[in-house]
């Protein structure tokens, strides 16, 4: 008569894409992902430029902003190019330097690089949402990679498993049926034995 056979050991199996996006493998003690090093990389210029860019953002010091103040910097260097051709040399051609023109002139002017340097700032600050936008959606595309390539190990191991499981019923069922049969061939056997 056969024996009943013990419950399979639990799968091992994995899920590669390739080198595209990483690999992952589940086991008995859980899922682990391997990532690809571009996948690593991308996270480490995120996990260092995040907590600078949301400080910049709540702070909005953009005086103390070296990136800011780079970029300021370079837009004072054009609008003091801009006033020499544009207010100082117009009034030269006109000999008007030292009139009340002159005066009325720069106030203008300015004004405008007042705007200017506003709307520089408004469109420094849109720089780093966008910046900081793009970090989260490169997080978020690497985290659905993740979870994705997990999910397809371990539905890979819950078939091997279900199919192992299936099998081993299978297995048992027709060992209890033999030995059913073989029981009831011994029985008859001996009734014939003794009759």
């Amino acid at each position: 008569m056969g024996k009943s056979k013990k419950a399979p050991e639990y799968a091992t199996t994995s899920y590669n894409t390739g080198g595209l996006f990483g690999s992952s493998t589940t086991n008995e003690s859980g899922t682990t992902f391997t990532p690809t090093d571009w996948q690593k990389n991308t996270m480490s210029v995120i996990g260092s430029n995040l907590p600078a860019t949301l400080n910049n953002m709540l702070s909005n010091d953009y005086l103390n902003d070296p990136n800011f103040q780079a970029y300021r910097n370079n837009f004072n260097r054009q609008m003091a190019q801009s006033y020499d051709s544009n207010v100082l040399g117009q009034l030269a051609n006109k000999g008007l330097m030292r009139s009340s023109g002159l005066q009325a002139s720069t106030n203008s002017f300015n004004n405008t690089m007042s705007n200017n340097l506003t709307n520089l700032m408004d469109n420094y600050y849109n720089r780093q949402v966008n910046n900081l936008a793009n970090m989260q959606n490169a997080a978020n595309n690497i985290y659905s990679y993740i979870t994705g390539i997990n999910a397809g190990s371990q539905n890979n191991t819950n078939n091997v498993n279900n199919y192992n499981l299936n099998k081993l019923s299978a297995n048992n069922a027709a060992t209890q049926t033999n030995n059913a049969l073989y029981g009831n061939l011994a029985t008859t056997a001996a009734n014939l034995a003794l009759s």
